[in-house]
């Protein structure tokens, strides 16, 4: 048997924490039909949610009926935002609502759930995606319909908190089917035109009239901007999905103005507190500077500044005697210095005569020697002239002899040339080219 016997509120306070650490159930959609509807006096409403095979308590606390511009009814089918836990007193479990909607729209939500997710498993809704909003823009866009009380107030706003800014406004159409094409188109312009913010601005209406800033593309454009963007649709109740992947969401137009803009009072206060705080600092700081300066003010070189360079006087009176002396010695260096120059240059003047008239014999001595060369070889030359000449086979030629030639080859038996064989003959005066015709050998 087991002895672990546990109380009916230690049970029922078990279950109660287990629903309530369940995320799965801390918000769900859940569509039924309303009945038993009681409006208690202390603005609590109670009811319960079913459907053809199931029911369940419900209550909407009177901080969130306060806020639902649905008027609850027997019978009616909605879609209510809740929290699962339960009512310990009464040991049931119960649904806390915190918002209703009309089944209308019942699939939509359902749809718009799912695109939530989706974008919040990739990353689009994680706060370090999020643009700091500029402490002083001074170039704004606003993307908001044409006509209406949003835009008057957000132009409103800006002008009485921050009217140095630089306002353009993109209008464009904040509801129905060409609506979500339209904010795109705008958005992307505004992101190019290089403003400090961007304000995505509608009025309050029925949740049909805002459905288009639940779109998945107009978030996934939104998410992908490079200019900080700040969105104010609706009322403080309403929330879609274009404020999940903003950078900075306010609950209506109006607030989203006075968000994206200082108050240019405070500016002026603040620019005055600084002003005031540099003041004082910079008076403390020329205090303590005063006084740094004081001793040195008081130094005996500041009441005489003259007395600090008499040392260095001093030294150079004597640096400038001593410079005298040496100017001088260094003129009577000077003056013996031209006295040798003088007499160098007269030296080399009589040494350049000597050696020019010693150049001049040296080259009439060498034109003699020279010539006399010349007539001996001249002479030599001659005799060897005459002496080859006597010796010269063409001597010979001059006596009526001659030279026979075969091919280049000189011909000095009859053997050496055949009948026919055409054969040339030097004279003495040219060649002769004739044929064998007979040979005749001497005995």
């Amino acid at each position: 048997m087991n002895h672990n016997v546990l109380s009916v509120y230690a049970l029922v306070h078990y279950i109660k924490q287990t629903l309530d650490q369940d995320k799965n159930i801390q918000s769900v959609l859940i569509k039924g039909e309303i009945s038993n509807f009681t409006n208690h006096r202390s603005g609590h409403w109670y009811f319960t949610l079913k459907d053809t095979k199931a029911k369940i308590n419900c209550v909407m606390f009177s901080s969130y009926a306060s806020k639902c511009k649905i008027l609850l009814k027997e019978g009616m089918k909605v879609i209510v935002q809740a929290s699962v836990s339960m009512y310990e007193v009464g040991g049931s479990i119960q649904l806390y609502v915190t918002r209703v909607q009309v089944d209308g729209l019942g699939d939509l939500f359902l749809q718009l759930e799912e695109v939530k997710r989706r974008l919040q498993q990739e990353g689009l809704f994680l706060p370090q995606h999020k643009k700091p909003l500029p402490m002083y823009p001074m170039r704004i866009g606003i993307i908001s319909a044409r006509t209406g009380a949003a835009i008057q107030d957000i132009l409103t706003t800006i002008s009485r908190r921050w009217p140095l800014a630089n306002v353009q406004v993109y209008p464009s159409l904040v509801q129905g089917i060409a609506a979500t094409d339209d904010i795109i188109r705008n958005l992307q312009q505004a992101d190019s035109d290089g403003h400090d913010v961007i304000l995505l601005a509608r009025g309050g209406g029925a949740i049909e009239d805002l459905w288009c800033f639940n779109e998945e593309r107009l978030a996934r454009c939104i998410f992908q901007m490079q200019t900080v963007i700040v969105t104010g649709v609706g009322h403080e109740t309403d929330t879609t999905l274009v404020d999940y992947v903003s950078d900075a969401r306010a609950p209506t137009p109006t607030a989203a103005a006075e968000l994206i803009t200082p108050d240019i009072l405070e500016v002026k206060q603040t620019v005055f507190n600084f002003k005031r705080m540099l003041e004082r600092q910079m008076k403390h700081r020329l205090m303590i500077e005063k006084n740094q300066f004081l001793p040195l003010k008081q130094h005996r070189y500041m009441k005489d500044p003259l007395s600090y360079i008499q040392e260095s006087q001093m030294r150079l009176a004597l640096h400038i005697k001593e410079l005298g002396v040496i100017e001088r010695r260094v003129n009577v260096w000077k003056q013996e210095v031209a006295k040798y120059q003088h007499a160098m240059a007269f030296m080399a003047a009589k040494l350049q005569q000597e050696m020019d008239r010693q150049i001049h014999t040296n080259r009439q001595d060498l034109l003699t020697a020279m010539e006399h060369y010349r007539l001996q070889a001249k002479e030599v030359m001659g005799k060897k002239i005459a002496l080859l000449n006597a010796f010269s086979p063409l001597k010979i030629l001059e006596r009526g002899y001659a030279i026979t030639y075969q091919n280049d080859q000189l011909i000095k038996s009859v053997n050496d040339v055949a009948i026919d064989e055409e054969i040339s003959i030097r004279m003495q005066d040219g060649y002769v080219y004739a044929n064998v015709k007979k040979k005749e050998e001497l005995v």
